[in-house]
């Protein structure tokens, strides 16, 4: 009887016309359920291509809301900039005097040093290249002689006198000398 069980005889009374219907209905539902996927999938994908284009579209916002943010903080510096360079120029030119002193300041302290104190500089003038123009009023020879000496002599001079020449000399009915001097730089 086992064997019985195992072997079981089955038999269809079913028409084929019904069976080929039924093989076609299988085959037109397994077609239709493939469709139905191969849709919602492609709901699914172009649902997911426009989350993405939302998304894209907000980033690339906000990063053109920081461009446009830095540059108004760089359209802000190159004012600053052009500022800065001007300063700098400016230090510049200062730090260039500050460390140098000038040819006429020089004239003046060494003629400051070179005339004695009893002469009485009426004008004194210097040109860019130091060369000086002297007129003043001198009370005696004895001055007069020490003035141009110590204009002379390249040891009290410091070397930076070339020449000296005297424009006019005259003496005035009080005594004194007037004296008109030309002074050249080395």
């Amino acid at each position: 009887m086992a064997d019985r069980e195992k072997a079981r005889i089955s038999i269809n009374l079913l028409p084929p016309e019904f069976l080929a219907e039924e093989l076609k209905r299988t085959k037109f539902t397994k077609v239709q359920t493939i469709g139905v996927g191969i849709v919602l999938v492609m709901i699914f994908m172009a649902s997911l291509t426009v989350a993405l284009r939302i998304l894209q579209s907000s980033s690339i916002s906000q990063i053109q809301n920081k461009l446009g943010q830095i540059e108004e903080k760089v359209l802000n510096l190159k004012s600053r900039q052009a500022s800065m360079v001007l300063l700098k120029n400016r230090l510049t030119t200062i730090d260039k005097y500050l460390g140098e002193t000038s040819i006429q300041n020089s004239m003046y302290t060494l003629l400051d040093k070179l005339i004695p104190q009893s002469v009485s500089v009426t004008s004194l003038s210097l040109d860019k290249s130091g060369a000086t123009t002297i007129i003043a009023g001198i009370p005696d020879v004895a001055t007069l002689d020490t003035l141009m000496s110590n204009l002379l002599s390249s040891d009290r001079n410091e070397g930076k006198i070339k020449h000296v020449s005297i424009e006019s000399l005259n003496r005035g009915k009080d005594g004194f000398y007037r004296l008109s001097l030309k002074i050249e730089v080395n």
